[in-house]
């Protein structure tokens, strides 16, 4: 009896103390160490109304967030936070996310993001219909245009505008400068093709002053109900 009770008290101890060097001379499997996986969250990027635009003359009219980190306004408390997340011809006009990162699916953009192209090509296949299936290859991988590198406002005052442009693309004091605004990409909707964009003059300037990197301009007409920005494109009248 006295020998049956030593020998349940010491299972009893290795249970608790979870001690290696016994459980190997009692010839106890070890469980082992548990572990844990940590997986890094992949950033992704949302196009967003800027809540700053109109209130800071240098701001742009939209600007890139994090997914997670979408800014809490009197818009996104009445209509929620989708309704400041631009609308896809407006991230066609802006370009790629900062350090060429991936757009957020809640964007909208299905040429951003692989993932969610593949989903859409599986998805015409399911259809059955060749036709259909034939006519969507290029909507995988629309052309989009690349926004100016030049020819853009770099500054705006009351009544002048500093552009990038030189005397090496062919400016002269005097020269008449049309300020220019992209508004909407026309996008063929059938082959995703974009066809061009429709943009709409916002002022006149005249060139005053010429610099070895820019040149200073002098507004002279604004079309009524409009205002020059930084990023307008700029060109020769």
């Amino acid at each position: 009896m006295k020998g049956w009770y030593l020998a349940g008290l010491l299972v009893v101890l290795v249970a608790a103390s979870g001690c290696g060097t016994v459980r190997s001379i009692l010839g106890i499997p070890n469980p082992g160490e548990p572990t844990i996986d940590l997986k890094s969250a992949e950033t992704r990027w949302l196009l967003i109304k800027n809540p700053r635009f109109g209130d800071v003359r240098s701001e742009p009219e939209y600007t890139w967030v994090e997914e997670n980190k979408l800014p809490t306004t009197l818009t996104t408390l009445v209509r929620g936070k989708g309704a400041i997340i631009a609308a896809p011809e407006i991230v066609a006009k802006y370009g790629p996310p900062p350090g060429g990162g991936k757009v957020s699916p809640r964007q909208g953009v299905p040429y951003q993001d692989p993932d969610v192209t593949g989903a859409a090509s599986a998805d015409a296949r399911a259809s059955g219909s060749a036709a259909v299936a034939a006519a969507r290859p290029a909507a995988a991988a629309v052309a989009v245009p690349a926004p100016p590198t030049r020819g853009l406002v770099v500054h705006v005052d009351t009544t002048r505008i500093v552009v990038d442009l030189t005397a090496a693309d062919g400016l002269r004091p005097g020269t008449v400068l049309s300020v220019r605004r992209d508004r909407i990409p026309i996008v063929h909707p059938v082959t995703g093709e974009v066809l061009g964009e429709l943009d709409d003059e916002v002022a006149i300037a005249r060139v005053v002053e010429l610099r070895e990197r820019f040149t200073v301009a002098e507004i002279e007409t604004v079309t009524p109900g409009s205002e020059v920005q930084i990023r307008d494109r700029v060109l020769l009248k």
